[in-house]
């Protein structure tokens, strides 16, 4: 299994040439569904809509188990669900989905497993993002994400779990991967998951949905862990200006801190509404992450490029003979367990 950092004589800055406003989402939602059997079965598509509004979201689409559902209550419709039902909880949104994908693993899976869904997955949607990657048992460790791909953007921030480890292995391995934020709420009611993950995303005051899948793709974002909703210093802006990548915002932040490869920490700066990071020859990208308080913001990177734009090349190479004996017993398994329930209900 190969692995190469980004390699090339400039700089990718997702956010060059950008226009347009910031806007507030969260795209990791759970209501009521499956006539309540699933855990979400507290929130109502009222409850959903009176709470979001108050906290000053401005695009917000339900995720539920596999499933798509629309909010209504005049939010935009944004076809998306979470994908899978393993007990690791390898979990993938797929967002602007077009079907409904129901392969999956139901026991630990492997690296190749991990692939071969979101391979699957790809075509149906057009933006996937890999679901809390530190949660579960965990459901992606840091190793997997520095040779997965097939993805456009990791949830860094989650209510149940931070996850910018993760982002760095991927990075680090030369994946281009976006960070978002989300609630991945289940109780609206609930303080500690409601608007307390989100994602800044930048789009033309008349947005359609495929401007929001086109700035999910190509980083246009920005990922924030808070209270409330809160954005203490307004909007971060990132700029590459000569040699050094430069942060700078509306308020004095408790701390700015660049990191680069393997998440190593390179230069931090304390009560200050503006800082710069010189670039190295031996980086490989490099990240801004902005604190105040509760609220972390973590910008996307710029990473080494030979051109303007920048894609994600698959890794893996697959063992045909291994992946043919999985899948095999995989449906034995399957097979067994129909035969099973039906059994059960004659």
């Amino acid at each position: 299994m190969p692995t190469s950092s980004f390699t090339g004589t400039t700089w990718f800055d997702p956010y060059a040439n950008s226009f347009g406003q910031w806007y507030t989402a969260n795209v990791h939602l759970h209501s009521h569904s499956w006539w309540g059997t699933t855990d979400g079965r507290k929130n109502s598509p009222k409850q959903i809509d009176s709470v979001y509004r108050k906290l000053g979201y401005s695009i917000v689409a339900l995720s539920n188990y596999q499933r798509i559902d629309s909010l209504g209550y005049r939010w935009r419709h944004l076809p998306c669900y979470e994908h899978g039902y393993n007990i690791q909880k390898t979990h993938q949104l797929a967002l602007g989905a077009r079907s409904v994908v129901w392969l999956d693993c139901i026991l630990p899976q492997t690296l190749f497993v991990k692939q071969w869904i979101l391979d699957v997955l790809r075509p149906t949607a057009e933006v996937i993002v890999l679901a809390h990657p530190a949660f579960g048992r965990p459901s992606y460790r840091p190793s997997d994400l520095a040779v997965l791909a097939g993805y456009d953007c990791i949830e860094v921030f989650n209510h149940y779990r931070t996850s910018l480890a993760h982002w760095d292995s991927a990075l680090s391995n030369g994946i281009v991967a976006w960070a978002v934020g989300n609630d991945d709420c289940h109780d609206v009611s609930s303080d500690g998951e409601t608007g307390v993950c989100l994602t800044l995303v930048q789009l033309p005051s008349d947005w359609q949905p495929h401007d929001l899948y086109d700035a999910y793709r190509r980083g246009r974002t920005i990922a924030v862990r808070t209270r409330r909703a809160q954005l203490p210093l307004g909007t971060p802006r990132q700029r590459l200006s000569e040699d050094s990548l430069v942060v700078e915002l509306d308020r004095a932040a408790d701390s700015i801190r660049f990191i680069a490869d393997r998440g190593h920490i390179i230069a931090i700066e304390r009560n200050t509404s503006r800082a710069g990071c010189s670039t190295q020859p031996r980086m490989h990208y490099l990240r801004a992450e902005v604190y105040s308080g509760e609220t972390i913001y973590a910008l996307n990177p710029i990473v080494r490029a030979e051109r303007s734009s920048i894609i994600q090349n698959r890794r893996l190479i697959e063992d045909v003979p291994a992946t043919l004996l999985y899948r095999l017993v995989w449906a034995l398994i399957y097979a067994n367990i129909a035969v099973s329930l039906r059994r059960k209900v004659a």
